[in-house]
């Protein structure tokens, strides 16, 4: 085989390091490592010590869902504003029908 004949790339592709992966905060080092074991994360093995290719990082991010139902509805909004301002000592009534209806908004 001719060396015209080896394709090598432009240039090679980041490999990271379990220490480089957790100080960017994918977790840490045996964290890594077990999602590596488990098969969830492919890796290479570079002198005994595991590398991620940087097209895999996607692979360590996991997905966090949104809440269903809302934490607080509108009308608890509301009711938690009315309650804010009918306590509130320093303003007048007229200052805090101004408050209310600019919250209710």
């Amino acid at each position: 085989m001719s060396a015209a004949a080896i394709a090598f790339p432009e240039r090679p592709e980041r490999l990271y390091s379990l220490r480089e992966l957790s100080e960017m905060g994918y977790g840490s080092r045996r964290t890594l490592q077990t999602r590596i074991h488990e098969g969830k994360v492919p890796a290479v093995l570079v002198n005994h010590a595991y590398k991620i290719r940087a097209s895999d990082l996607h692979l360590l991010a996991e997905q966090v869902g949104c809440l269903a139902t809302p934490v607080m509805t509108v009308d608890d909004l509301a009711e938690l504003t009315a309650k804010v301002i009918s306590t509130w000592p320093r303003l007048s009534d007229d200052r805090k029908a101004e408050l209310s209806r600019l919250l209710a908004a």
